[in-house]
């Protein structure tokens, strides 16, 4: 079989670093892995696309737009120094550091340009994965040392702009990409004004997270005996994604996310099932129907089946820390269920009522379980995680050419996960990315619709 023409020409790799500054001790060079960071090492990274969609020829942008998006990023890295450096984990350190060392250091950003259909690629359609992979930016890690971003920018000539990301899950979640993305946003709208607000600027400080459960040694050892023994290796994993894998988009509308709502209300009444005291979220009913839907679609036989999500940590530790704390603060939650009850006629219920017992268990100190490790053990064709969130306002960046026409998390061919993002529109609706293997998208897009029509 002949190999897929590259349809990207790439125009220049460079380097970009934060403008040498004095130093700020409030932006550190150096911060030390914590228990919620350690799991992630061994990760592959978490990539991103954003289309835009702008009218400028090859020759504009790259004298005019190229140029403020370069300074901008720049700008911002003097608020987010760690990004520009790299894992470590030196001969006499009992776990791995960030470190960014001046001059030396820098994001490795590509400049990219493409004839590739633009309106394909940004569409909500299924497509596949292979089509996206031209667009993101290489990730390289070694066993002694890991990047912490890397970026790509691709332009359509005349129909748009795409800027993809990859970043080291060990050193930051998704809360604080996106907190990233939108000052950089926020910084190239404005020009030269690299001043961000209270709410945009990243709090370093690791000392008011404790671990009283000593989870740190826990993760620590389970790296060094991967391959071990004393194996401090860095090099992600390389999980390949199947060859036929598709990539598409759904949406449930606000007014969707409350039909299944009052649908699953009404089944529970019947079933003189007692409500969960917790609130039902758009997510948690998202999550659900997704749930459903895939174990339809995957014709998954009598058994176990098991959803795990994460949740962010900030306001639920004692004390709470900032919301913008750079680093990870997830913790897992798994949720089971029969895979009999889930194919049944009020799947979605079971569904709903197992996610919100397992959110509401956090609120007895379950913070500091260690779950995570869990999942590595269970049948992955019997797992599904949840990656993203829609409180990452995702469809909010605005680098000065308009809301992204698409915004894709692509690193979900690797783990298997569904995304969940907020909606172009901003009506309190959902995106939801799945990806399945093609002989599976006709039966899920198929149960996605009919599932939503009015009973």
């Amino acid at each position: 079989m002949e190999a897929t023409p590259n349809p990207v020409k790439v125009l220049e790799v460079c380097r970009v670093a934060p403008p040498p500054s004095s130093p700020d001790s409030a932006v550190p060079t150096s911060l030390p892995l914590i228990f919620f960071d350690l799991f992630w090492v061994r990760f592959p990274p978490v990539q991103r696309i954003f289309f835009f969609e702008t009218s400028h020829s090859t020759t504009t942008f790259l004298d005019t737009v190229l140029p403020k998006l370069k300074h901008s990023l720049s700008l911002t890295l003097q608020h987010y120094l760690v990004l520009a450096g790299n894992l470590t984990w030196p001969p006499d350190s009992y776990k791995p550091i960030i470190q960014y060392v001046e001059g030396d250091d820098a994001v490795s950003l590509t400049i990219a340009e493409s004839k590739a259909d633009f309106y394909h690629l940004s569409s909500y359609s299924f497509r596949e994965v292979k089509e996206i992979h031209h667009f993101l930016p290489q990730f390289l890690s070694s066993d002694t040392r890991a990047p912490l971003m890397t970026l790509q920018i691709t332009l359509f000539p005349n129909k748009g702009f795409s800027i993809s990301y990859a970043t080291h899950h060990a050193a930051l979640d998704g809360k604080i990409v996106a907190l990233f993305l939108h000052s950089w946003a926020s910084i190239c709208r404005r020009g030269e004004d690299s001043t961000l607000t209270p709410e945009e600027t990243p709090f370093y400080d690791r000392s008011l997270i404790k671990d009283p459960g000593d989870h740190e040694r826990t993760y620590v050892n389970f790296l060094l005996n991967l391959n071990g023994p004393n194996n401090k290796s860095l090099l992600i994993w390389d999980l390949k994604p199947p060859t036929d894998i598709m990539l598409g988009t759904f949406q449930l509308t606000r007014a969707n996310i409350e039909n299944i709502k009052k649908r699953v209300k009404t089944q529970w009444q019947e079933k003189q099932k007692t409500e969960p005291a917790i609130h039902v979220s758009s997510f948690t009913i998202a999550s659900a129907y997704v749930w459903v839907c895939l174990v339809k679609a995957k014709k998954i036989s009598a058994g176990k089946v098991h959803l795990g999500f994460s949740v962010d940590c900030r306001a639920r530790l004692e004390p709470p820390i900032p919301s913008t704390y750079f680093g990870n603060c997830v913790t897992g939650r798994l949720v089971d269920a029969d895979s009999n009850d889930l194919i049944g006629e009020d799947g979605v219920a079971t569904a709903v009522k197992a996610i919100c017992e397992a959110i509401e268990g956090l609120k007895d100190g379950a913070v500091q379980e260690v779950q995570l490790s869990k999942m590595l053990s269970i049948d992955r064709n019997r797992l599904f995680t949840i990656g993203g969130s829609p409180r990452f306002e995702l469809y909010n960046t605005d680098f000065g050419w308009g809301r992204p026409r698409k915004v894709e998390m692509t690193s979900i061919d690797k783990s298997g996960a569904f995304s969940l993002s907020d909606c172009r529109d901003g009506n309190g609706g959902l995106e939801i990315g799945i990806v399945l293997k093609k002989h599976e998208t006709e039966a899920f897009a198929s149960l996605f619709a009919s599932g939503l029509e009015v009973h």
